[in-house]
């Protein structure tokens, strides 16, 4: 189940409507926005959460949250990020939209495993 900022679902046509073009549905070049450790999963971290996840929604991009380890990031984080994008340049522009209202944001590859 895919969570939205205090724990709303968001459905994955929203994920169409922020831009994304990726080959596979959920694979390529995320933007990162956020990344809260929660080292057993157990802890969610609701309130940073849902700030990064304004911040994004600021610059008019729709976030999406899960565990990274369901990315292939490092395990053990509540990750906020935006995309995947199937180019570097496609992802590059979207971050630099994305700098002013999330000036640490960062690009990293990987593919969303689901539930």
């Amino acid at each position: 189940m895919r969570l939205y900022g205090a724990g709303f679902l968001l459905p994955v046509f929203l994920l169409a409507a922020a831009g994304t073009s990726a080959a596979a549905p959920d694979s390529g070049l995320w933007i990162v926005a956020g990344s809260f450790r929660n080292p057993d999963y157990s802890n969610f971290q609701t309130e940073a959460v849902r700030k990064a996840s304004a911040a994004v929604r600021r610059c008019g991009l729709a976030p999406f949250n899960d565990f990274s380890g369901k990315f292939g990031f490092a395990e053990g984080y509540d990750v906020v990020v935006v995309g995947p994008y199937r180019t570097r340049v496609e992802a590059d522009a979207v971050l630099r939209r994305l700098k002013p209202c999330v000036p640490d944001a960062f690009l990293k590859p990987g593919r969303y495993l689901g539930e």
